[in-house]
């Protein structure tokens, strides 16, 4: 029995398909051969042996699969995701579908720079627009949200993601928002951070990119109101420092400039902010951010980024619909 089940290991035609483990990264290459606790892949020409724990659920069926149906060439393909169909880190993604909050371990570099109680890990909320094909270019809006309280921090800004979610998705967005299991990992009203905050979204950018590795010349742009919208200009800061390419920012309800303090976090060059369009968005009647607020936030951005729009709508402290709308489809424009 063991030389049969031995020769049915290695008489497994070589099948080329992504692997991602249980961290998101994704890699090309063929299987070989697989035990009862490791499988053993061809990668770049060589042999690599990985613990099959480190695989992601459905890479562990897939294999499952394969010694469930011996014999040789009959064995059966993996089955293909249907149309529309992703996973994201291990979990299922559906083009037109819900907001899904996908969790993964948070890694040491991670980990690292965090003090006192760590989280353990990286909460990734994503909602896709129909007809989502990661092989074509992308539009991806990325959610901040504000904290005022203990309360806030815990929702995080996974929590406000639904407020931009459906006017998105149906311009056809990619929204994205980012936390930890302990929530959101900036610091109270989004002052400038220690470090774990910048650590938890360069970890999520590269689960985004080691998933869909050509969201790397995909289109950003970051959003948040009040308080996210100061977290905004972090975002932005983070972003442009993973090298991806952030064509807008939507400031909602904001009453300060925060991008010097970005700049510094992130060690951003100033040159690299000239092709963000900076959407300025405030309610007439807002008693929180106020109208010369606002009109300040536009005013100071001008020497920051490439253009500047300010818009007042009527209205107190809330985000309107119909401003992140007009915000999406100038920020989707060619740059010029």
């Amino acid at each position: 029995m063991k030389f049969l089940l031995s020769w049915f290991i290695l008489a497994l035609p070589l099948s080329a398909r992504t692997w991602t483990d249980t961290t998101g990264r994704a890699i090309e290459a063929d299987f070989v051969r697989a035990d009862a606790t490791s499988v053993t892949l061809l990668f770049k020409g060589k042999e690599t042996r990985l613990p099959l724990d480190r695989l992601s659920e459905s890479d562990r069926k897939w294999i499952a699969d394969q010694q469930a149906n011996p014999g040789g060439t009959s064995a059966p393909a993996a089955p293909a995701a249907a149309p529309g169909e992703f996973s994201l880190a291990g979990t299922p993604v559906k083009a037109g579908g819900p907001i899904v909050t996908v969790q993964t371990p948070l890694t040491e570099k991670t980990l690292k720079e965090f003090k006192g109680t760590k989280p353990t890990k990286l909460k990734l909320a994503v909602k896709l627009p129909a007809g989502f094909d990661p092989s074509k270019p992308q539009h991806v809006l990325w959610v901040s949200a504000a904290i005022n309280s203990d309360k806030e921090r815990t929702a995080g800004n996974c929590a406000a993601i639904g407020a931009y979610a459906n006017a998105a998705t149906a311009a056809g967005w990619v929204v994205v928002a980012a936390d930890t299991d302990a929530g959101n990992p900036r610091r109270e009203d989004n002052q400038d951070g220690d470090g774990a905050d910048e650590a938890v979204h360069r970890q999520a950018i590269e689960t985004l990119v080691a998933t869909w590795p050509t969201a790397k010349t995909w289109s950003f742009a970051c959003a948040g109101f009040s308080g996210g919208a100061k977290a905004t200009f972090y975002r932005v800061g983070q972003l442009l420092a993973s090298d991806l390419n952030v064509t807008g920012m939507f400031l909602g309800g904001c009453n300060e400039n925060r991008m010097a303090g970005a700049r510094s976090e992130t060690k951003l060059s100033k040159s690299k902010l000239r092709k963000i369009k900076a959407f300025v968005s405030n309610g007439k009647a807002d008693t929180v951010a106020t109208p010369d607020h606002a009109k300040t936030v536009a005013d100071s951005l001008e020497g920051d980024v490439g253009e500047v729009k300010l818009e007042l709508y009527e209205g107190g402290h809330g985000l309107n619909q119909g401003e992140l709308k007009k915000a999406l489809a100038w920020f989707a424009e060619p740059q010029t």
